[in-house]
């Protein structure tokens, strides 16, 4: 993980994925508020070099509606959500280094498997604030 990762700034020879759109649930560290986004993103540069390869991760994190001087929490996904996370950035592994065809009916859906009430809240979301949302 490399919470320091932009989006659309990267070295010579890597590639960037963004997975939009991942179910994650919060718990706020200071109150112990619990919420839930469909709008997770993560970031993953990926780079090969010499038949070895580098993933470097950015999960976008959240704060909480209910405390004054609030901190970004991460986001805990399902094991259902990971397995679709990894699926997807295999197949974009394999078009970006092996040459494999991809097609965007290829990507799975990550799948919101739980009720999520509201609107994005983007005040409180650092992919919004950095312009990922």
């Amino acid at each position: 993980e490399d919470d320091s990762l932009q989006v659309h700034v990267l070295k010579p020879g890597w590639k960037q994925f963004v997975q939009r759109r991942a179910l994650g649930r919060f718990q706020c560290s200071q109150c112990f508020h619990e919420w839930s986004s469909a709008k997770v993103h993560v970031l993953f540069h990926m780079h090969r070099h010499r038949g070895k390869g580098k993933v470097w991760m950015r999960i976008f994190r959240q704060v909480c509606r209910q405390c004054p001087d609030p901190r970004l929490e991460e986001p805990k996904f399902s094991q259902e959500t990971m397995e679709r996370l990894l699926h997807n950035l295999v197949l974009k592994i394999l078009k970006y280094f092996y040459g494999l065809s991809i097609k965007p009916s290829d990507l799975l859906e990550v799948v919101v498997d739980a009720p999520v009430a509201g609107p994005h809240d983007s005040a409180r979301c650092e992919g919004c604030q950095l312009g990922v949302c």
